[in-house]
C-alpha cells in the first residue's frame, strides 16, 4: 500500500526512486510532470535532484525549483539526495538549493546523500530519513 503523503520526485533516476518509494511506501512522480497542488498535498517529499556538470540544476529542475517557490512548503520535511552530480564539485550548490526550500518553509531531513560517491549508503539514508518523513 502506498502512503500518498511521501512522495519521491526524480528525473531521469527512476530506478533509484522506485527503490526508495518501495522501502517508504511512498508515490513517485516524475519531475517532468510534477505540479503545484501535488506538491502541496504532500506531507513529505523525497527530492531526487541532479545538477549539471557546472554545478547549476538540471533544466528539468530548476523549473521544479521555481514551482516550489510558488508552492506552499510550510511544514513539510523534505529529503535531498543528489542523483546526478558529484558531492565535491555540487556541495555549495546543494546547500544553496536546500537553503531556498527553507526559506520557503520545508524542514530539511537528514543528511543529503550523493549517489554513486564512496560511503553513500541509500539503505542506510532510507533509515536515517524515514522517521522523519
Amino acid at each position: 500500500m502506498k502512503h500518498e503523503s511521501i512522495v519521491v520526485v526524480y528525473d531521469s533516476c527512476q530506478a533509484i526512486a522506485e527503490e526508495i518509494a518501495d522501502k517508504l511506501g511512498a508515490e513517485t512522480i516524475s519531475v517532468q510532470c510534477m505540479n503545484v497542488r501535488q506538491v502541496e498535498n504532500c506531507q513529505s517529499l523525497v527530492l531526487a535532484v541532479e545538477f549539471l556538470n557546472d554545478g547549476h540544476l538540471t533544466p528539468h529542475w530548476q523549473y521544479a525549483n521555481q514551482m516550489f517557490h510558488g508552492a506552499s512548503l510550510n511544514g513539510k520535511n523534505v529529503a535531498v539526495m543528489v542523483a546526478l552530480g558529484n558531492r565535491l564539485d555540487n556541495g555549495i550548490y546543494t546547500e544553496a538549493f536546500c537553503s531556498e526550500l527553507r526559506e520557503n518553509g520545508a524542514r530539511i531531513v537528514g543528511d543529503q546523500l550523493y549517489a554513486g560517491t564512496p560511503g553513500g549508503n541509500l539503505d542506510n539514508w532510507v533509515c536515517a530519513i524515514s522517521p522523519s518523513l
